[in-house]
């Protein structure tokens, strides 16, 4: 009877051994998967809000400064300006590691094709006017892991918006003042 139970502990100790690797082997490759997965959906949203925070300022056209004077806003140049908003919006949300030049910001009104070099900034728009901002970010500068489990070669997001800008008016200087 001493036999069958030594010869019995030294096959479940086996059967550990073995339910042990064969775990570790399906396992690993399955966390590492949803991590990566995990790291496409993250970097999909910063993307996003960061294509949202650029076409929030695009929207207002105009802005005024610290010194009272409007500042008109500018696709790429100036301050504040899309692109720059766009880039620090990414940064901000943790996408580290990426240059100005890696991020494709574009930027276009209704009826045209967003470009890097608009034809019309948006400070020129008009009162509900549709525009629309794509950014889009190279996967291989975001990730993590190389193991090729999630393979995009970009993340990216375009969102349609509408000019926000006031109408024009005028002040009439002729009223009484009290």
């Amino acid at each position: 009877m001493m036999q069958r139970r030594s010869a019995f502990r030294r096959r479940a100790g086996v059967a550990t051994v073995e339910a042990a690797v064969v775990l570790a082997l399906l396992l690993v490759p399955v966390i590492i998967g949803v991590w990566e997965v995990g790291r496409l959906v993250y970097a999909q949203q910063v993307v996003t809000n960061a294509a949202r925070e650029g076409a929030r300022l695009a929207a207002q056209g105009r802005v005024v400064n610290r010194l009272g004077t409007p500042t008109e806003i500018a696709f790429n140049s100036g301050t504040p300006n899309v692109a720059d908003t766009v880039y620090q919006a990414i940064v901000t949300g943790g996408l580290s590691g990426l240059t100005r030049a890696d991020v494709t910001i574009r930027f276009g009104f209704e009826g045209e094709t967003p470009s890097a070099n608009p034809s019309k900034l948006p400070y020129q728009g008009l009162k509900n006017e549709r525009f629309r901002v794509f950014v889009s970010v190279p996967w291989d500068k975001v990730k993590w892991v190389n193991l090729g489990l999630v393979n995009p070669t970009t993340v990216e997001y375009t969102v349609d918006w509408q000019m926000l800008v006031d109408d024009t008016f005028t002040i009439n200087v002729d009223l009484p003042k009290w």
